[in-house]
């Protein structure tokens, strides 16, 4: 019997920032094609992405769902609304200067025919009005320094919040000089918290986590 499309999502993904979006579509036959998407709801958008067929509804569950929502913490969405969410992230990180992950065109195919005109929920990024970009495991110096760079562009100095935990990461202009694996940012100023986000840390089929 086939199944309709699945949507699922991290439950703390809107208060975290960051978390996981899995779209799955099952075929009469059994098997499972899902896309998941590693969604930074703070900046980044859709950071990472991937796409996987599982030749049951058991592998997918144990090789995908039962991973990324270790705790069974998962929520189920309405197919219209997480394609929404995913295309509205990918539309505010690209005001801010940064696109999807690579994988992204071929995990969104799972999207194919979904309707997104009739769903009215509206989706909040950044974090207390402005974007917060937080370090992930796998964001080598250079590549937070882009980042950060990209943000003082489109937003200036104060319009944007941020923590990096690099060992030899070069501070943005205006900024004192990190030590090993300081915090940095303007997060004593705006009274943000630095929190370390927990993800379940896959293989390399699927992707890791925003947060250090």
């Amino acid at each position: 019997m086939k199944h309709s499309p699945e949507a699922l999502r991290s439950a703390k993904l809107f208060d975290s920032g960051c978390g996981y979006l899995v779209f799955s579509r099952f075929k009469a036959d059994g098997r499972v094609e899902a896309g998941f998407f590693l969604l930074d709801m703070f900046c980044l958008g859709v950071k990472d992405a991937g796409f996987h067929r599982f030749n049951s509804i058991t592998d997918y569950q144990e090789s995908l769902i039962d991973r990324l929502f270790p705790n069974g913490d998962q929520v189920r969405m309405m197919p219209g609304a997480a394609r929404k969410l995913t295309e509205d992230a990918i539309s505010y990180a690209r005001g801010l200067g940064f696109s999807p992950g690579a994988d992204y065109e071929k995990a969104s195919r799972v999207f194919g025919g979904i309707i997104t005109a009739d769903c009215d929920e509206q989706f909040k990024f950044g974090k207390n009005g402005k974007p917060f970009y937080i370090q992930g495991p796998s964001d080598s110096p250079a590549r937070v320094g882009r980042i950060l760079r990209a943000l003082k562009d489109r937003c200036g100095e104060g319009g944007y919040h941020y923590i990096v935990t690099a060992d030899d990461f070069e501070a943005v202009d205006g900024e004192e000089a990190n030590g090993k694996r300081a915090i940095s940012g303007p997060l004593g100023r705006a009274g943000l918290e630095a929190t370390a986000i927990p993800m379940p840390r896959g293989n390399g089929d699927v992707p890791l986590s925003c947060g250090p």
